[in-house]
C-alpha cells in the first residue's frame, strides 16, 4: 500500500448547510490535501444515507413524498435482474452513476476553485453506504431487510461496486492524476457482535472484500459507533476510520489485530473532533492532548508509535445533525488539529 503522508485531514461527508458553494469553500479551507463531495441529507429524502445508493437496484420502488424506499420481488423482479447482470457483465457504469438529484454534491467537483487549487490536492475521497448498512435499512415488499436473502444480498454487493466504481471514475475524469480514497460508511456494524445482532461474521467479511475488491484506489471503512474491531481488521481494508473521540479505548482491546493492520500498511482514520454539542467544551490544544493520550494507550498495546504516525485526522462523524456553525467549528478544529501535528514532524 501507498504510504499517506502523516497527519493530512479530511471529513466524513454530511452537511447541515444548504448553501453548496460556501460548503465547498470551506471544504477547501479546511480540508485542502484531501478534499470530499459534500452529502446534503436535510436537502431531501434522496440524499438519505440509503436512498442516494439506490438508484439502478433492481425493481427498486421509491416514494418520495411517503419518504419510503423498498424493493418489490413480487412482479417483474426476474426480468430487472436480468437487466441488472447484463451491465455487471458489460462493465457498464453508466446504470450505476449517482445523477444530481441524489447528490448535489457531486456538482460542486466541476467548481473552478477547485481546480485552481489542484497542486495542493493530495486525494479526493468519495464515500458509499457499506453493503451491511444498505442492506440492513433496505426492505423488500414484506419489510425484511435484504441482506439476509441470499439473492438479494449478492445483488446489492455487486450495486454498491459499481456505484463506488461509477464514483472513481468520476473522480478521475474531473481530477485527472488525482488519487483516490473511497470509505464505506457503515454505521450498522455498531451492532456487529451483541446479543440482538443477527449478522453472521463470514458474511459480514465477505460482503465487505467484494466492495473492496471493486476498488483501485484506497479503500476503508467508516464505523461511527463501537463494534467488533477485530472482523473489520481482518477485511482487506486500507483506513479504518473511527470516533476516536468516543471510542478509542475499545479499539485498544484489538491491540494484536490493529499492529497487523497497521504493520502491513493499514491507516487509521482519527475522527478526534466530536460531531456532537461536546465540540463546545473542546480546542485545539484539548483535543491535541487528547490524541496525545490516545497514542499512548495503543502503544501500550505493544504498536510501534511510528505506525501510529500513519493518522489522517477527521471529524468524529459527519455533520448534518449539527448546526451550521458547530459544524464549522468542527471542521476548523480538524483543520487545525491536523496542521499541529505536521509542524512537529
Amino acid at each position: 500500500m501507498e504510504r499517506i503522508p502523516p497527519y493530512l485531514a479530511t471529513g466524513i461527508g454530511s452537511f447541515p448547510h444548504g448553501d453548496e458553494r460556501a460548503v465547498f469553500r470551506l471544504i477547501l479551507e479546511n480540508f485542502p490535501d484531501i478534499p470530499f463531495w459534500p452529502q446534503f441529507p436535510n436537502r431531501s429524502f434522496l440524499e438519505g444515507m440509503v436512498v442516494q445508493y439506490s438508484e439502478g437496484f433492481p425493481s427498486l420502488r421509491l416514494n418520495e413524498r411517503e419518504q419510503k424506499v423498498w424493493v418489490d420481488t413480487s412482479e417483474g423482479f426476474d426480468r430487472e435482474v436480468e437487466k441488472f447482470y447484463q451491465w455487471i457483465e458489460q462493465g457498464d457504469l453508466e446504470p450505476f452513476r449517482i445523477s444530481d438529484d441524489f447528490a448535489r454534491g457531486l456538482r460542486l467537483l466541476k467548481d473552478p476553485c477547485l481546480e485552481g487549487n489542484l497542486e495542493k490536492v493530495k486525494y479526493i475521497k468519495g464515500q458509499v453506504t457499506g453493503p451491511i448498512t444498505f442492506g440492513l435499512s433496505l426492505t423488500d415488499q414484506k419489510k425484511r431487510s435484504i441482506f439476509y436473502d441470499p439473492t438479494l444480498r449478492e445483488i446489492l454487493i455487486r450495486h454498491l461496486s459499481f456505484k463506488a466504481r461509477w464514483l472513481e471514475e468520476r473522480f478521475h475524469r474531473l481530477l485527472p492524476g488525482v488519487r483516490t480514497i473511497i470509505f464505506f460508511d457503515e454505521p450498522a456494524l455498531s451492532s456487529l457482535g451483541s446479543a440482538f445482532s443477527g449478522l453472521n461474521q463470514e458474511d459480514v467479511i465477505q460482503s465487505l472484500n467484494e466492495c473492496f475488491h471493486a476498488v483501485k484506489g484506497l479503500k476503508g471503512i467508516h464505523c461511527c459507533g463501537n463494534t467488533d474491531w477485530a472482523v473489520l481488521l481482518s477485511t482487506k481494508l486500507d483506513i479504518l476510520s473511527f470516533d476516536a473521540y468516543g471510542y478509542l479505548e475499545n479499539l485498544s482491546l484489538y491491540p494484536r489485530e490493529l499492529k497487523n493492520f497497521l504493520e502491513r500498511g493499514g491507516v487509521l482514520a482519527w475522527g478526534i473532533v466530536p460531531t456532537s454539542e461536546d465540540v463546545q467544551k473542546e480546542d485545539t490544544q484539548s483535543l491535541l492532548s487528547r490524541f496525545r493520550k490516545g497514542v499512548e494507550v495503543l502503544s501500550k498495546g505493544g504498536i510501534d508509535p511510528i505506525l501510529l504516525k500513519r493518522v489522517i485526522l477527521t471529524p468524529s462523524c459527519g455533520t448534518a445533525s449539527l448546526s451550521a456553525p458547530l459544524a464549522e467549528k468542527v471542521f476548523e478544529l480538524t483543520s487545525e488539529v491536523s496542521k499541529r501535528l505536521r509542524e512537529k514532524e
